[in-house]
């Protein structure tokens, strides 16, 4: 009896509610520690639940537990199973999606060994997982039926039905609530329970008219054992270990205070009172203490890094002045902007922080000198931090050490040390890398994109530095499951190269050919360099830019257009200058510049002036990639991109952001995608690889779109380039160089 269902009275309830109820720890950990079977029909699942309410799965799993799960798939509306009707395509789609989000899977330390647990039931079939769907005559839709049922080893059950989906969003962000019927507790409870358990039998076994299943647990296997490999279940014993290297305060609400007692002492840093965290952003934080403050915040753009991180950073202080040691933070940023952007946050968390870039004078010296003074004390319950660029952190060519101010104050400190690397994917060059301190206690890494693009030694070197994530949230998570984004339409433009930009393509791809073919790679790589530059400044760029002025863009506020740098090939007349003329000359607009010579006051105004929609429009090349928060902007036009795809990931992000000023519903995307003259005969490797990459680029933003529809299309291009999608990795957006950021 002490396991059974019934041992956990009087905590049962009749009804959960969250708020006030923790559905994990009140409700979700307690039954499967007691239940040897699991049956659940929901809307929507994620296994990032699973990995939640371990380690009650390892007791579960121990207990002879098995589980049943139907679901819905999560990536299809009904309008998309109406196009798709009940053909072949659609359990194609069906596999794609479990496949894909599995494999965008980046799990932190601790949701790695549960997700390896999960990966063991599947093989072992102790999990079997069901999707659901409505049958129609001609097509399918959407099964939202949500039913759950324990049971334990002593043939006693309860079944609860309604709101939460299977998803951590769905127990800890939303508001929800359901019933609970218990067989042992009366005959109305024990009937109530008996036609859920018997409507989910029903469902499972295909018994309910209108409603048909696929099996799906043999499509997931293989890509869960390869992303997160396997371990069996563990004693309880033996999960309650704890493998941090340090113990850490854990933030306990996500909307309280931190109790502690050095709230009122200027030199500590505190939780703002007027704080309110997300719970992902709690949880975030909470893991980063749990692994030791080692980790990474792998976290689309807009979800709150940098709160995230300060909050992770005021823990990190309040541990140390609980030990009377005071914490030097360090935070190294790509660009001025965000120096002065994470100056005003950290300030509000109580910090006091000094900024260092450029040339210091000697006013900025005395101050950075004193920061570093006060961090070397030996007893005192205070946090310094000091906020620099990674330029301004590296010594220039064969500079000594010493030589440099900042590098000789970090080489003089011998206390406690946080180094936080904002977009930390910059920092990942030999000398950026050798820049940053030498074994400090805590680090962590902040970026939407952690993965350097081409450099796969310098993304590992980073992990190694800052460590793995311990959480990642990517673009479809912000903007439909936790709403910190705008949702976006997507409209990619073909732009094809005239007859002459042909005629040049062919001769230097045929170059490019014959390099690679007699093991020139150099050679390739200048030809490469000269075709991208072709692309980049093709002709028709500029007809397509007139066109959608002319369709009633010129009449529009709060735009950026991006441009191409440089000149064209034959010619010294610049993108930048000839897309200005157009648009204040053909169509009356009010536009700026915003690049590298543009000043940080000039910056701060033009943003101001795009907010008031004072100007219709800023043009940059690439200033407005990375961390630049200006959430008036509504409309993006890429004329010009890089084959990086952090670059457009950052752009995408830039538009999405949310201003609770001028609150937007939405924002637009138009994209030009260079294509060469198709061709009846053989497409050369590099020419395979160049569309290969404009597309997948055009396929990564169109699948997160509202009007992702425009996907097939996309898909369409790639074919008449002899790229099969079903084949080449980079139309598929999965594999081990995915271009999307890190997902979860």
């Amino acid at each position: 009896m002490s396991d059974s269902l019934p041992s956990w009275e009087p905590n049962w309830r009749r009804r959960y509610n969250s708020p006030p109820d923790n559905l994990i720890q009140d409700f979700y950990r307690p039954a499967l520690h007691r239940s040897v079977r699991y049956d659940r029909a929901v809307g929507f699942f994620s296994s990032s639940l699973l990995a939640a309410i371990a380690p009650a799965l390892d007791k579960f799993v121990g207990n002879g537990g098995r589980m049943r799960l139907i679901t819905s798939p999560a990536n299809l509306s009904d309008d998309d199973l109406e196009a798709m009707g009940k053909g072949r395509e659609l359990q194609k789609r069906l596999e794609y999606d479990l496949h894909s989000e599995i494999r965008r899977s980046i799990p932190s330390s601790i949701q790695l060994n549960r997700l390896k647990l999960l990966t063991w039931m599947i093989a072992a079939r102790r999990l079997e997982v069901r999707i659901a769907l409505r049958e129609h005559p001609d097509c399918y839709s959407l099964f939202h039926e949500k039913i759950g049922v324990f049971t334990d080893a002593d043939g006693n059950w309860m079944s609860f039905s309604g709101s939460p989906n299977e998803t951590v969003g769905g127990v800890l962000r939303h508001s929800e609530s359901f019933p609970l019927h218990r067989s042992w507790s009366s005959e109305d409870q024990r009937a109530f329970a008996e036609e859920e358990r018997c409507r989910i039998d029903a469902v499972w076994h295909e018994q309910v008219e209108g409603v048909v299943t696929w099996s799906v647990t043999e499509w997931l296997e293989a890509p869960m054992r390869d992303a997160f490999g396997v371990r069996e279940p563990q004693p309880e014993s033996v999960v309650a270990k704890s493998t941090r290297r340090i113990t850490l305060p854990p933030i306990e609400e996500a909307n309280a205070l931190m109790n502690s007692s050095f709230e009122k002492v200027s030199l500590v840093p505190s939780l703002p009172e007027d704080l309110r965290l997300h719970d992902y952003q709690r949880i975030a934080v909470n893991d980063w203490l749990a692994a030791g403050g080692r980790g990474t915040f792998a976290m689309a753009t807009g979800t709150g890094k940098t709160i995230t991180a300060l909050a992770a950073a005021t823990q990190a202080a309040l541990h140390a002045a609980r030990s009377n040691r005071p914490l030097l933070v360090l935070v190294v940023v790509p660009l001025i902007d965000l120096v002065h952007q994470w100056k005003g946050n950290a300030e509000w968390f109580g910090f006091r922080p000094v900024i260092c870039h450029g040339a210091l004078r000697k006013a900025e010296q005395n101050k950075l000198k004193a920061a570093f003074s006060a961090a070397r004390s030996v007893f005192d319950k205070r946090a310094e931090m000091v906020i620099t660029t990674a330029g301004s952190l590296t010594p220039v060519g064969s500079k000594d050490v010493t030589e440099h101010f900042l590098q000789r104050q970090l080489q003089r400190h011998n206390g406690p040390i946080l180094v936080i690397g904002d977009e930390m994917h910059s920092l990942g060059t030999p000398e950026r890398i050798a820049a940053l301190p030498k074994s400090p206690d805590y680090t962590l890494g902040l970026s939407a994109t952690p993965k350097r693009h081409g450099d796969e030694e310098g993304t590992d070197t980073l992990l190694g530095y800052f460590g793995i994530p311990v959480i990642t949230i990517n673009i479809k998570d912000a903007i439909y499951k936790y709403e910190t984004l705008v949702p976006y339409d997507y409209f990619p433009c073909r732009i094809d190269l005239t007859s002459d930009e042909a005629d040049e393509y062919r001769k230097l791809s045929a170059k490019i050919a014959a390099a690679y073919a007699r093991g020139d790679d150099q050679v390739a790589e200048n030809f490469i360099r000269l075709r991208n530059r072709l692309k980049q400044h093709a002709v028709n760029k500029i007809v397509r830019l007139r066109e959608l002025m002319q369709s009633g863009l010129s009449k529009k506020t709060h735009q950026i257009i991006y441009v191409a740098e440089g000149s064209r090939p034959e010619s010294d007349i610049k993108q930048l200058d000839q897309v200005e003329q157009i648009l204040r000359g053909d169509f009356d607009m009010r536009v700026a510049r915003y690049y590298g010579e543009t000043s940080t006051e000039q910056r701060d105004a033009l943003q101001s002036s795009l907010a008031k929609g004072d100007v219709h429009a800023l043009l940059a090349m690439k200033c407005l990639d990375e961390g630049v928060d200006i959430p008036s902007v509504k409309i993006g036009i890429i004329t010009a991109s890089t084959q990086n795809p952090r670059q457009f990931v950052q752009r995408r992000g830039r538009l999405l952001r949310r201003d609770p000023k001028n609150p937007k519903s939405h924002a637009t995307i138009y994209d030009f995608i260079v294509l060469p003259p198709e061709s009846d005969g053989p497409i050369s490797d590099s020419e395979k690889t160049m569309i290969g990459s404009e597309l997948a680029r055009s396929a990564e933003l169109a699948d997160a779109a509202r009007n992702h529809e425009v996907l097939f299309d996309i898909r369409d291009w790639a074919y008449h380039y002899q790229l099969d999608p079903e084949k080449y990795v980079w139309m598929q957006l999965q594999g081990e160089d995915e271009m999307q950021e890190w997902t979860s």
